[in-house]
């Protein structure tokens, strides 16, 4: 939150996920520190995760009824700490068929946020739905949201297609309502089926156990494209384009997320810098590391080259993840699976001992590379 402060207008805080079992509503709440919220200076919102179900079906009303009681309570929440919400972002993945019926049942959420704006998300595949124009007039405010992983096995590992964003924003604009988009930072691996379909979404905090013959594929976020998107938004946008939304904000003690120094540069429209070294360390023998100085996560498929003149090599060792290739005045440390690296991290990749102290020379390259 503190970082947030420097970097954003605002954040929007999780505080309920529902779940289905029949019609009872499956309850998950995240810890929040109010406190921490409360000594911010960026304004708060908070989202109300809601999992997809029929409004047509029987026991809709129940729901509809968890729904409204876990909104009030959230607001009840900041409230008794003293947190003024800008909003209640609604997070409803509705089936196209039923927006209609959301249409609906949106006044009664509305009934519930009174005066704290009521937004929601939507789905650049409602667009087309001769609903959808009524639906986004029933709130505040709507968020698209330009970030998915396919339903089904595909070609394509990216999690936001800028072709596709830019063409989704168009359309959305010639509606002539505001609204923001919500661009991704992270990376996640997802489980398809012998048949190509969806099974599940692995993220940071969320590990599945994958049924047996699941193909498991790793889609991301990348920073360079989103940058792209962002600078030619920064140039010329529908005025319709109110904001960007970040998910997520970047945590410590996430491993499939940007950075906040990846996050700042993609903000500001400008492609992080890519760039890695090879450091030695130790006169005889010498230590050898890979160090990420670069804004964005880095990719190492690479082979490290050191050369000298004169001295014998003695002893030699790869650390895990590389072999190693002595030759005549030649040692080559490649690469043997692709190892992400996060900006300011380093990693050692092995060590080399000569019958006397030398003078070593080292090259990185792509294993597709000659060299640079």
């Amino acid at each position: 939150m503190r970082e947030a402060d420097s970097h954003l207008d605002g954040v929007v805080v999780l505080g309920a996920e529902i779940n289905w079992t029949g019609s009872k509503a499956d309850i998950v709440r995240p810890t929040i520190d109010w406190q921490a919220v409360k000594s911010s200076n960026s304004s708060c919102s908070i989202a109300l995760r809601v999992a997809p179900f029929s409004v047509s079906d029987r026991g809709s009303d129940a729901r509809i009824q968890s729904v409204m009681f876990v909104a009030k309570s959230l607001l009840e929440d900041a409230d008794k700490n003293q947190v003024r919400l800008q909003e209640l972002q609604l997070d409803f993945d509705c089936a196209q068929k039923d927006l209609t019926s959301y249409r609906d049942w949106l006044p009664l959420i509305r009934a519930v946020t009174r005066s704290t704006r009521l937004v929601i998300t939507t789905l650049p595949s409602w667009l087309d739905e001769p609903a959808f124009a009524e639906l986004i007039r029933e709130v505040d405010g709507y968020v698209l949201q330009v970030h998915s992983v396919p339903m089904k096995n595909g070609t394509t590992m990216s999690l936001c297609d800028p072709k596709s964003a830019q063409a989704w924003v168009e359309e959305a604009a010639r509606l002539h309502v505001p609204f923001s988009v919500a661009l991704p930072t992270y990376r996640c691996s997802a489980g398809y089926n012998k048949s190509g379909k969806l099974l599940g979404v692995a993220m940071d905090s969320v590990q599945p156990v994958w049924p047996p013959n699941t193909r498991v594929l790793e889609f991301s976020a990348n920073p360079d494209d989103i940058a792209t998107l962002v600078r030619r938004w920064q140039k010329s946008r529908p005025p319709e384009l109110k904001e960007l939304l970040w998910y997520r904000i970047p945590v410590a003690t996430d491993t499939r997320n940007w950075q906040w120094t990846t996050l700042t540069a993609v903000m500001a429209g400008r492609k992080p810098l890519h760039r890695l070294e090879v450091f030695q360390n130790g006169e005889n023998p010498i230590d050898f590391s890979i160090a990420n100085s670069g804004e964005a996560d880095a990719e190492i498929d690479s082979v490290v080259t050191a050369t000298w003149n004169g001295e014998k090599v003695v002893a030699s060792d790869a650390l895990p993840g590389w072999t190693l290739d002595v030759q005549n005045g030649r040692a080559v440390f490649t690469s043997t699976a692709e190892i992400r690296l996060p900006p300011g991290a380093k990693r050692q990749i092995g060590w080399l001992r000569y019958e006397q102290p030398v003078s070593v020379q080292v090259k990185l390259a792509n294993k597709n590379e000659t060299g640079r």
